[in-house]
């Protein structure tokens, strides 16, 4: 017997699964400059306008690649941290906590996500606009792994019960 797309439920595994596919998502994004087509034209224009004292390009080139970087390292961690929480089914307390501590450090990574996407609309003075798909997803991949700690907190009563 089959169940009709509406009512599935999102199994634990989603968090997982959506981190991979937001780990791509930002891989492409970043193939792609974050949306700026030249930098070394970006940064003429700065200079032309009045924004910047000198045309450094050698500036704007290492802030494209550290963000690039960080980005890449963060998704990273958020993946790892992910992996981790599921890779313990926890039997004691102490183990529950560990769990928790991992999908806490996961959503903090989501959080740092956020913070440099939006350094990078800051500086590089792109379209907020292309940001919003991918604050969604950074959003939904928070959202499931909220989910995933209420539905520890069944296991969390349990060894509470088992003191």
């Amino acid at each position: 017997m089959s169940v009709l797309v509406s009512n599935r439920r999102e199994s634990r595994f989603e968090a997982i699964t959506y981190s991979l596919e937001l780990h791509d998502m930002l891989i492409d994004l970043m193939q792609r400059g974050f949306g700026v087509k030249d930098v070394n034209h970006f940064v003429r224009m700065r200079y032309a306008y009045g924004k910047d004292d000198k045309e450094d390009f050698a500036k704007y080139r290492y802030l494209m690649q550290n963000f690039k970087t960080r980005i890449d390292q963060l998704a990273s961690l958020l993946t790892n941290n992910i992996r981790a929480a599921n890779s313990m089914y926890p039997t004691s307390m102490h183990e529950y906590q560990k769990r928790r501590d991992y999908q806490n450090n996961a959503i903090v990574n989501c959080e740092q996500l956020i913070k440099e996407l939006q350094r990078v609309v800051e500086i590089f003075e792109v379209d907020i606009n292309i940001y919003g798909r991918y604050v969604a997803a950074i959003n939904r991949e928070i959202s499931l792994i909220k989910k995933w700690r209420q539905y520890d907190n069944k296991i969390k009563s349990y060894l509470q019960g088992n003191i």
